[in-house]
């Protein structure tokens, strides 16, 4: 399933207001779930159907709370409070009667201010060797990686043991079309906990929250370009990683920042 195709899937429930269902198939799954970038996703995009004329997304925070089954899924979109400049909306995705994610976003126009300090624009060094793309091996790699496609740069792979809490991963969007806002959102979740590379042998883990801040918004672009996230392990213990990623565009602008707490079983 295309992933524009999962954004056009999300639908209001005619006569319920605030509830939208969407359909999402096994090509998303990560395990015994959806993969957590496509459930945040169907939540911006709920949201924006909710509300059209949404300014641009600043921030999701985003509770991952139980497993969500690919299939027909259900959100309920509320509008916390809306300004001037900034609106806040929160989702909640439902298994039944169940919540299984819950979304806050901060969404705001821009407005005149006296402050500007630019993100720096960092290309990928010239001296730099990535790895061969990864090849995507059915029932080994997880499902939702199909759609994306992954190069090292620096680092470990998942599982290999390696000793640096730092992870440089060039990754695309194999899906062709463009990169908007709901696609980046995706995108931003998409690479492994940089605890899974410290770890020798397979070992499952499970993102508890996880927050997103946009820096930069653009306009759309190609998926052929590769972005790249720069990820680092900030701490883990009993049980629990902390991990910061920075993702950069093709051009090498820092588009989001991400923040997120892994629970590790290992």
């Amino acid at each position: 399933m295309h992933i524009d195709e999962v954004c056009r899937s999300v639908a209001a429930v005619a006569g319920e207001p605030g509830l939208f269902t969407a359909e999402v198939d096994e090509s998303w799954a990560q395990g015994r779930t959806l993969f957590g970038g496509v459930q945040a996703l169907l939540a911006v995009r709920a949201m924006r159907t909710a509300m059209p004329e949404l300014p641009p997304l600043w921030s999701l925070h985003t509770t991952f709370v139980a497993p969500v089954a690919p299939g027909q899924a259900s959100l309920r979109v509320e509008l916390l409070r809306q300004g001037r400049s900034a609106v806040q909306m929160a989702a909640r995705l439902l298994t039944g009667d169940q919540v299984a994610a819950m979304f806050v976003a901060a969404f705001g126009a821009s407005r005149e201010s006296a402050l500007s300090v630019a993100a720096p624009v960092k290309p990928l060094a010239e001296q730099a060797s990535p790895s061969p793309e990864l090849p995507f091996i059915a029932g080994m790699s997880p499902e939702f990686t199909r759609h994306y496609a992954y190069r090292w740069v620096e680092g470990g792979l998942p599982f290999s043991g390696h000793d640096q809490p730092f992870n440089r991963i060039l990754l695309r969007q194999r899906d062709e079309g463009l990169m908007g806002e709901e696609q980046i959102v995706a995108m931003a979740d998409a690479i492994p906990p940089v605890a899974l590379s410290m770890v020798k042998g397979h070992a499952p883990a499970s993102t508890l929250s996880w927050e997103l801040e946009f820096i930069h918004h653009g306009q759309p672009v190609s998926s052929e370009g590769w972005w790249r996230m720069d990820a680092s392990l900030a701490a883990a213990r009993d049980g629990y990683a902390n991990q910061d990623a920075h993702l950069h565009g093709p051009d090498g602008e820092l588009v989001a920042l991400s923040r997120q707490v892994v629970a590790v079983f290992a």
